[in-house]
């Protein structure tokens, strides 16, 4: 006797002959959910609305990215272009920064934003963005410096402090000789003293004992005395009301020759609303110095515009003072300075100087500057262990700082050989899958990444079909989905898609990847083919189902949200959650092909569902020869066929008497938007109820 009884279902194996297929394989699995080995139908897709903005703004949107604000509300961002968005790495970050990359396409930048800016105004979103990476201030932005306190070493100026013809209050000025007049500059610091000769002189009225002034040069020979540095350079005097006494009032250098001096210079950085540096100018003319020397600094008026300058929300200049005094000559900080400042008083002796300049190498990532960048702005960007960014243009592999995503020196960029298709995490290492070969990226500092080329001819057809499935990456190759993770480049898919099948069915070129409760889901639109499949890479079996898909259910884009794993599309201009709604659709599952011994006429069918109506198909020898739906009839079962055309009524139990037909292969089908948990087929009633 024949007995057919299928309780496990699985997924199908397109390139296995029907009839080698295992048991619970299928060679049809469409709109199906098999992880329970019962036939689950998929359930429609919800939409998702989250905060008043549910809705893409516009039909040509492809990118979608769920944020969550400070409030614990959310908001749909949304984009035009193929876009990679990483939140910031610094945990606890109280501005929610969000870094992209593919906005503008290749005229576009690398951006960033805080949550304060994202969504502020109305959609879309989102609204604020600015570029990443601060560039250096160019060649005509560099500083200049005025040397404030005097050349002259130990060369004290002596005067006759009760002279009138010397000291003049009329005009406030002090006569000093022509060499010592040429030896002064405004803004040199001196301190005064009163007559010293035998005590008994008295100050000049205006000034104090013992205290420094600042020069002011009038007419050769004459000088003129301020309160502080800025006063003088301002040609700001003090008023002298009444000669002193004595005639050996002294003006003495606050250099005075016991004081070592320096070679220093300056250079500055400039320094974003958000505490992103950018590299330094190029440094200011060499200048001696000493301590206890005050040096104005020039900075040149800073102009924001041209390629590489715009969009930056750059608003201070960092200012830094070489010291030669120290071990590494290095520069070190002096004061952060407001944008439009253009001069600052630097009176900071060298021990005062604090932390050595970081940003020298950093420099932000490829941008639109062709000239600089031809092959375009930076691609694919994604975050690895420690804080480091990674992204990519045609051959080059590009590295942030570690925990600064504004920073990309060049010494962190790799070279393959290979143009870059799409880079993703599979653990600890970084895959890059390229047109040809792939290569493992590994190491926890930018400055060591280790590259390892992958001997695996799997090349990642597009950019779109990778998908981080945590422990490793899968994408869409030549041959089948790929999966890999550190070394192990393996095509998952072989024993289930032959390379033709997957390449003529399954649209790899145009194929679009998403993450979904642990599995991968393709989607695809070619001309006017659509369709998708679900499969799962844990499963005993890489479970494999189709899906469904039409012009008015064709995903643009979408969304996985880390946090619960759920699947976001954009679908006929709305965000929908994927499988999220509460009704089932209709699946289609069809057996292998079962041989019985010898030519057999199956007498009846059997279905255990949870729900009915269930429509069953019987194949003998390949050709539909029994087609009818089961369901309920208050406590029994009905049955309407249309292949024979038939129906019956009061049945006791979901078994169907089948027309006499000899047949050497037999095929199941079940069509349902109801769970099934079994089905079977046999020659007798007894063999069907197990006696």
């Amino acid at each position: 006797m024949a007995y057919f009884k299928i309780i496990s279902f699985a997924g199908m194996a397109p390139s296995v002959s029907p009839r080698l297929l295992a048991n619970d394989i299928g060679q049809i699995a469409k709109d199906v959910l098999l992880e329970s080995s019962r036939l689950v139908p998929i359930t429609d897709n919800s939409t998702s609305t989250i905060n008043s903005s549910q809705a893409p703004t516009a039909s040509s949107r492809t990118t979608i990215y769920k944020y969550e604000e400070d409030d614990g509300s959310e908001t749909w961002l949304e984009w035009d272009e193929d876009v990679d968005v990483v939140p910031g790495p610094v945990a606890g970050n109280t501005q929610d920064r969000l870094y992209w990359t593919g906005q503008g396409g290749s005229s576009g930048f690398p951006r960033m934003s805080i949550d304060s800016l994202i969504t502020s105004g109305s959609a879309p979103y989102p609204t604020t963005s600015y570029r990443l990476g601060i560039p250096a201030p160019t060649s005509s932005e560099t500083p200049s410096s005025i040397i404030t306190a005097s050349s002259v070493q130990g060369n004290a100026i002596t005067f006759d402090g009760s002279s009138a013809s010397i000291v003049i209050v009329a005009d406030e000025t002090i006569t000093v000789t022509a060499d010592q007049y040429t030896a002064l500059a405004n803004g040199d610091a001196v301190i005064y003293g009163k007559d010293n000769g035998d005590g008994s002189g008295t100050v000049i009225t205006g000034l104090t004992d013992n205290t420094t002034y600042y020069v002011i040069r009038g007419t050769s020979p004459k000088i003129k005395l301020a309160t502080t540095f800025a006063n003088a350079i301002a040609g700001s005097a003090i008023n002298l009301t009444g000669v002193g006494g004595g005639s050996a009032h002294v003006l003495t250098p606050l250099d005075d020759g016991s004081q070592t001096k320096y070679s220093t210079s300056y250079v500055y950085t400039f320094v974003s609303a958000y505490g992103e540096e950018g590299p330094p100018s190029l440094a200011s003319a060499v200048f001696d110095k000493v301590d206890g020397q005050t040096v104005q600094v020039t900075l040149p008026a800073t102009s924001l515009s041209g390629t590489g300058r715009t969009s930056t929300n750059i608003t201070k200049k960092r200012l830094y003072r070489s010291n030669t005094g120290s071990n590494t000559t290095a520069f070190q900080y002096v004061a952060d300075i407001d944008l439009g400042t253009t001069t600052y008083n630097d009176s900071l002796d060298n021990d005062e100087l604090a932390e050595v300049i970081p940003s020298t190498y950093w420099i932000g990532p490829p941008n639109e500057d062709t000239g600089t960048y031809p092959e375009g702005p930076m691609l694919g960007l994604t975050a690895m262990p420690n804080g480091i960014f990674a992204g990519f243009r045609g051959k080059r592999l590009y590295f942030s700082e570690a925990y600064m995503p504004h920073a990309w020196p060049v010494s962190y960029r790799i070279t393959i050989e290979e143009e870059i298709v799409a880079i993703g995490m599979a653990g600890n290492g970084l895959i890059v899958t390229t047109k040809g070969t792939p290569y493992l990226v590994s190491g926890t500092d930018p400055r060591a990444m280790q590259v390892l080329r992958i001997e695996a001819a799997q090349a990642c057809l597009n950019k779109a079909s990778l998908v981080d499935m945590g422990d490793m990456v899968m994408y869409a190759g030549a041959d089948g989905l790929v999966a890999a993770a550190g070394t192990d480049v393996q095509v998952i898919t072989y024993g289930l898609i032959n390379p033709q099948q997957w390449r003529s069915d399954y649209y790899p070129t145009v194929l679009k990847g998403f993450r979904w409760e642990g599995k991968y889901v393709g989607l695809y639109t070619s001309g006017s083919n659509y369709g998708g499949f679900i499969f799962d890479p844990r499963g005993s079996k890489n479970t494999l189902a189709l899906l469904t898909q039409t012009s008015s259910t064709d995903a643009a884009g979408g969304f996985t949200d880390p946090d619960d794993n759920e699947l976001y599309l954009i679908i006929d201009n709305t965000i929908k959650k994927f499988q999220g709604g509460t009704t089932y659709q209709t699946f289609t599952w069809k057996s292998k092909e079962f041989v019985p011994p010898k030519p057999t006429s199956m007498g009846f069918l059997k279905v255990d569902a949870e729900a009915w109506p269930v429509t069953v198909k019987v194949y003998g020898d390949g050709t539909l020869y029994y087609h009818a739906t089961i369901s309920t009839s208050g406590s029994a079962y009905a049955v309407t066929g249309s292949t024979p055309s038939f129906s019956a009524t009061d049945i006791p139990e979901p078994v169907v008497r089948l027309p006499a037909t000899v047949a050497r292969t037999f095929e199941i089908q079940i069509e349902a938007a109801k769970v099934v948990n079994e089905v079977c087929i046999a020659e007798s009633i007894d063999e069907i109820r197990g006696v």
